[in-house]
């Protein structure tokens, strides 16, 4: 006969809840989960670091980037404020050097292949009431958006 001490698989009342130690199973647990946690903090807080210093770069009208010369001439063209009668637009050209042309003959027309002007070759846009350059790319100025240098 086999008695109740010597059974390989004793009964268990599965109505009372098991006593579990929260003291030691806390301070078990504690060292792991903290080693677990430590990257990942680590990690968020870098992340929101670098955010705050992309945020804090671009609050900076110094360091923003410089509008495209393609908007530039959008806005001088379609803007109500701006008169495109008053302004020039100097660019590079391959053969001649430094050139001006008026915004309302910038492709206005259909041009030829050699006559053609793309919009990386604008150097400078200016206003002719008053010769000042609004927006410029080698200085990374821009007066009719505000962005780029000041």
């Amino acid at each position: 006969m086999v008695s109740q001490n010597d059974d390989p698989f004793p009964r268990v009342d599965t109505t009372e809840t098991p006593q579990i130690d929260s003291l030691s199973s806390s301070s078990e647990l504690e060292p792991e989960r903290d080693q677990e946690l430590k990257p990942r903090s680590r990690a968020k807080a870098k992340q929101s670091r670098k955010a705050a210093q992309r945020l804090q770069s671009n609050s900076s009208p110094s360091s923003c980037s410089l509008r495209p010369a393609k908007d530039i001439l959008n806005r001088i063209r379609h803007d109500a404020f701006f008169n495109d009668a008053d302004y020039l637009i100097g660019y590079l050209d391959r053969h001649a050097g430094v050139m001006e042309i008026a915004v309302q003959s910038w492709g206005a027309a259909e041009v030829e292949e050699e006559e053609f002007i793309p919009q990386h070759r604008i150097l400078y846009f200016k206003r002719v009431s008053d010769g000042r350059i609004v927006w410029d790319r080698q200085q990374r100025k821009d007066e009719i958006f505000g962005s780029g240098r000041q």
